[in-house]
């Protein structure tokens, strides 16, 4: 490949505020892009470059200042279409460049790889503020112990249910079959929101809560009916007000792929071959017999090819979809279980379709619900701005984060042979990044749901194999990469666990059980979080990924930020970054949020030195 110019690394554009003056602007609208570059480049000119109804568009840019030592080009971009691709050309004296969110290039990369702005797309924007809790319902209080299900009552395949002692370990799937309750409701999470508030959280992820079987309530009975031992729909409003009355925001798990075995649609399907829901569940082209969620057999897997369990599901006024939006329940949006099987089967791939249909049910009823979907694979495809908001970003976030940490893959956390236990080199880490971003439009980046543990994998702490500096480092991670930060409940206090179910332990009250220093590191990352203006709305910049350090750059128009994370064994050696890169002049003051140290920019560079093992950077640049 043709050699770049030594100032390649030194061009900087993305998506976010900074760079366009508008990053979601309605069709019709002319919009103001900027890209930064060195002012050292051998720069002719430079195009802004689009494609309006699929023909080439280009804009010569016009240099609009200099601000140290870097240039900024300026031109108008007309939002014409949903979805408004564009990269920039560069030419030099020697030769022609083209910038897209890879990088410098003397080639004319595909489409893909370009920056997207989208038009008339209805963020959530409220999104980008929060500091997201997840709940899993069962094991967080116990606030009524009158509605607990009782040793003896049947469950699961007829099962019957057992009666834990609060705190006691759960027991393997093999040995409990998830029917062992420990009391846990909707009345024990209202009572207990002051420790919400306390650590600094603003909005609630819940694990379904709707009348199902089993303690994880997937296997749904009813979606119109909160469960009975969760305290029923009147301890959701009351949850659902009491929040509301804490300014805290609330999303609720649904479960479109399939319904459990006692749900009336399949025992009239199965009673009736002409009942009105018998073509709502896939079939065995062969046999005829229920198709059931990878073998589950309490599992039903939904048919979308039916356009009735379509308007059962999301389209009809009374569908769930749309009645838990409205008053007096009012939720903020949906988590979307098995998003990546929704809509799929055999030859009928129907995701995306179901995805723009479900969009336009939930947006109908409340233009800024979030509509966030679960996918351990590749989301992308459904993160074009008309179809979901955001995903559980594992492979983007989640999944890379916990192999740098140390824990491997996901095949080592459920001991299949592919695992790999090889922690991730940081080079890959931000090459991981660096592809999941480029890969969806940065307005929908910025709203991605991003966590370290869940309930569908080992707790953060055995992530990183009981280091609590290794677990700080992935929360400073988490709190300054672009997304919405969740916490999985406990995982703030220092709770082990390893895979489901192993990882739904019971919320500890006992303070003394807590790592006090862990929930105050917490809170001060929390805190720093919700106050800066860059690191919930701004752009992204990988400055530096060798080694055992990641330093990249959160920037708005009203602040600028860098964070360094280090996950060496001793102290980091001395390192200079490149201010010049990061757009920082000489004679800059940082100061670091966490300890209140001030840093300074010298000749060019910005020295960091001394970080302890899992030690984090907050470093805001002065104005």
């Amino acid at each position: 490949m043709p050699k770049l110019p030594n100032w390649a690394d030194y061009i900087h554009h993305d998506s976010s505020e900074l760079f366009l003056s508008d990053i979601a602007p309605r069709i019709g609208n002319v919009i103001e892009a900027r890209i930064r570059a060195p002012v050292v480049a051998d720069l002719r000119a430079v195009y802004l470059r689009s494609r309006p109804d699929g023909e080439w568009k280009r804009i010569r840019m016009e240099k609009s200042s200099t601000v140290g030592a870097c240039d900024w080009w300026t031109a108008e971009l007309p939002i014409t279409m949903r979805h408004n691709n564009y990269c920039f050309k560069f030419l030099t004296s020697s030769q022609s460049f083209y910038f897209n969110q890879l990088g410098l290039s003397p080639i004319d990369s595909p489409d893909w790889f370009n920056f997207t702005v989208l038009g008339d797309y209805d963020a959530p924007a409220w999104v980008r503020e929060q500091i997201f809790y997840q709940i899993f319902p069962e094991r967080f209080d116990n606030g009524d112990p009158s509605n607990d299900r009782q040793t003896g009552e049947p469950t699961l395949s007829g099962r019957p249910a057992l009666q834990r002692a609060w705190g006691e370990l759960p027991r393997p799937f093999a040995e409990s079959g998830n029917v062992e309750y420990f009391g846990g409701d909707l009345s024990g999470i209202r009572q207990r929101l002051d420790h919400l508030t306390e650590l600094g959280v603003t909005a609630v992820y819940l694990n379904p809560i709707f009348a199902a079987e089993s303690n994880h309530f997937y296997i749904i009975r009813d979606f119109d009916q909160v469960e009975a031992c969760l305290g029923g729909g009147e301890a959701l409003r009351e949850l659902r007000e009491a929040m509301t009355a804490r300014g805290l925001k609330l999303i609720l798990d649904f479960t479109p792929n399939h319904i459990g075995f006692h749900h009336p649609w399949y025992l009239a399907a199965k009673a009736d071959p002409a009942s009105e829901s018998a073509d709502y569940f896939c079939r065995d082209p062969v046999t005829g017999e229920f198709e059931t969620w990878l073998g589950i057999p309490v599992l039903l897997k939904l048919n979308y090819r039916s356009q009735k369990l379509r308007g059962r599901i999301y389209r009809d006024e009374d569908s769930p979809i749309r009645k838990w939006l409205r008053p007096p329940y009012s939720i903020d949006g949906w988590r979307l279980d098995v998003a990546n099987m929704t809509g799929n089967f055999r030859s009928s791939q129907l995701d995306h379709e179901v995805w723009r249909e479900m969009r336009a049910a939930i947006k109908a009823e409340n233009s800024q619900a979030y509509m966030m979907g679960e996918y351990f694979q590749d989301g992308s495809a459904h993160l074009q701005g008309d179809e979901l908001d955001a995903s559980m970003n594992y492979q983007g976030f989640n999944t890379p984060v916990r192999r740098w940490l140390g824990r491997g893959d996901l095949g080592v956390d459920q001991n299949e042979a592919f695992g790999d236990p090889v922690p991730l080199p940081t080079e890959s880490l931000a090459l991981q990044w660096r592809q999941y971003l480029t890969a969806i439009p940065y307005v929908i980046a910025l709203q991605q749901f991003n966590q370290i543990g869940s309930h569908d994998t080992s707790r953060a702490l055995r992530v990183t194999s009981g280091d609590r500096a290794m677990l700080k480092a992935g929360t400073a991670l988490l709190m300054g990469f672009p997304g919405a930060p969740c916490i999985y409940y406990a995982d703030e206090i220092g709770m082990d666990g390893g895979p489901d179910p192993d990882n739904r332990r019971c919320m500890p009250w006992e303070r003394s059980q807590w790592d006090h220093d862990l929930f105050r590191y917490h809170q001060r990352l929390i805190a720093i979080r919700r106050g800066s203006h860059a690191l919930q709305q701004g752009g992204f910049q990988l400055l530096h990924a060798a080694g055992d350090l990641i330093v990249f750059q959160r920037q708005s128009r009203q602040e600028q930020m860098i964070v360094a994370v280090w996950r060496g064994d001793d102290d980091m050696p001395p390192v200079e970054l490149d201010a010049v890169k990061a757009d920082i002049p000489d004679g800059s003051r940082l100061r670091d949020l966490l300890t209140g140290d001030e840093y300074h920019v010298e000749k060019g560079a910005l020295a960091l030195a001394g970080l302890a093992h899992g030690g984090a950077l907050f470093l805001r640049v002065d104005a």
